[in-house]
């Protein structure tokens, strides 16, 4: 056997630690959707990280090779779902020539989103102490969105620039984060419609200059 064939290979080498990264993510994803499934199914309290790993398949020391506890992982799974939500909401505002379109379609953006994702509202949105925390960062996390918007409609003259948008922000985001909470809770409550068009009133009728 040769001295050169003694030596480290660098293909052979970066082959494991590229599995071994592959590895690591898929044993990263199976607890990520081992907790979407037990948090939309028990709330946050209800589910422990034993719970998850264990639904993943992995050893419960596994878990805090990832995260440091739940509450890290609920965090990092709102915040991918606060993503694509911006995401959608921008996308509605893009395609809108006009501010009171684009407050409408902000609107059916966020009740399709919170359609889609009622287990996840419903968790967020709960009494449940444990997610409290997370809920202030993913409705700031939207505050901050909504303040963006409106800081470029008033530099692009579309909007007058009496009120704050730091300030509107945060009260649209309560706002909305009641009755989509509300509404989500039981559809019944009010037809998708109705929830829609008040929500854009709203909205609409209390940015307007005094």
């Amino acid at each position: 056997m040769s001295v050169t064939s003694l030596q480290p290979n660098p293909a052979a080498q970066a082959a494991p630690r590229s599995a071994a990264g592959r590895s690591r993510a898929a044993t990263r994803e199976r607890l990520l959707e081992s907790g979407r499934t037990l948090f939309a199914r028990d709330g946050l309290r209800g589910v422990t990280s034993h719970d998850i790993a264990r639904t993943a398949g992995v050893a419960a020391g596994t878990f805090y090779l990832h995260f440091s506890d739940k509450q890290a992982m609920f965090r990092e799974i709102a915040l991918e779902a606060v993503a694509a939500l911006r995401e959608r909401l921008a996308a509605s505002s893009k395609t809108s020539p006009d501010v009171p379109s684009a407050v409408r379609s902000h609107s059916e953006a966020l009740i399709g989103f919170a359609e889609e994702n009622r287990d996840f509202v419903r968790i967020l949105m709960s009494p449940d102490a444990d997610a409290a925390a997370v809920e202030s960062v993913v409705l700031d996390t939207l505050a901050g969105g909504i303040a963006a918007r409106r800081r470029a409609r008033i530099a692009a003259g579309e909007l007058p620039p009496e009120l704050d948008p730091d300030v509107l922000a945060q009260a649209v985001v309560g706002m909305l984060a009641r009755v989509v909470a509300w509404w989500v809770e039981d559809p019944t409550r009010a037809p998708r419609e109705a929830v829609i068009e008040t929500l854009t009133r709203i909205q609409l009728e209390g940015t307007k200059p005094g």
